[in-house]
């Protein structure tokens, strides 16, 4: 019985930058402990064979995060982890090896002031994680084009793995493109967060509980990974089991709203990322 394509796992909500476009975490910050990462992977091992370890926060600053894709992997769970890689060459020995680790997003429009930021990111990929599928994420585009930052990043990876000009020019015109054997640039506009103070009323389907759920640092079950804040509680996984948190009717009233494309929650209707799948 699997039930979602991935289920989003916040292993911490505390990140080591403070990116303009990024929302803000109103939750107590933290990392969830290895005895409850366990918990947790006990829970939801036959709902997924995928997790991702974020929501918010920075995965690669968990103290145990090469033990934590290792208790995935006792439990047959492919892990995906996304970061900002400041810290990917710090960390990298503890984690290339892992035989689950299925895919590492590195978000390159990250606003950070590390010296030799890419060269360090390009260098570690190409050493350490050829195996592995890489995605270098960027995701601040404006109506589809890149800003000066995202344009230098472009040309410095152009140039360091020598693309050939049909790539450059698929770069410039695809979304995700496959540059090289398991690697990829993925761009695409930056996003615009939803927020139960916005005024939308944006009615649409949505994935969520659909393909997908998150569980945040101190356990809360929500929707999808941008519901950052718990705003929309559907259980605790240290008090219920997942089980009993998706027979809840507040659950199966929010699925059906985003099936019927009418959603219930005013979160989801503040949310523009429902625009993706019209």
């Amino acid at each position: 019985m699997k039930k979602y394509k991935k289920i989003y796992i916040e292993i911490t909500n505390i990140c080591n930058l403070n990116c303009s476009f990024c929302s803000k975490v109103t939750k107590n910050k933290g990392y969830i402990s290895l005895e409850k990462v366990n918990h947790i992977f006990n829970e939801i091992k036959d709902y997924t064979d995928y997790i991702y370890l974020h929501v918010k926060g920075e995965p690669l600053l968990h103290k145990d995060i090469d033990k934590i894709i290792d208790l995935a992997n006792n439990y047959n769970l492919k892990v995906n982890l996304t970061t900002n890689g400041t810290l990917l060459k710090d960390k990298i020995k503890l984690i290339c090896n892992k035989p689950n680790l299925n895919k590492i997003n590195i978000s390159l429009h990250s606003e950070n002031n590390k010296n030799n930021y890419l060269e360090e990111i390009l260098e570690t990929r190409d050493n350490y994680l050829k195996d592995k599928t890489v995605i270098y994420r960027l995701w601040t585009l404006k109506n589809g084009e890149f800003d000066n930052k995202s344009q230098e990043i472009v040309e410095k990876i152009i140039a360091h793995y020598n693309l050939s000009t049909d790539i450059v020019d698929k770069i410039y015109k695809s979304n995700n493109i496959k540059i090289d054997n398991n690697l990829y640039i993925d761009k695409d506009n930056e996003f615009i967060w939803p927020n139960i103070n916005n005024d939308n009323n944006l009615k649409g389907y949505c994935m969520a509980l659909k393909t997908q759920i998150a569980i945040l640092v101190d356990g809360t079950v929500v929707p999808c990974c941008l519901d950052s804040n718990g705003i929309i509680d559907l259980g605790n996984i240290y008090k219920e089991s997942l089980e009993q948190i998706i027979n809840k009717d507040k659950y199966k009233k929010l699925k059906q709203s985003f099936q019927d494309r009418n959603p219930c929650e005013k979160l989801c209707l503040s949310c523009t990322f429902k625009e993706r799948f019209k």
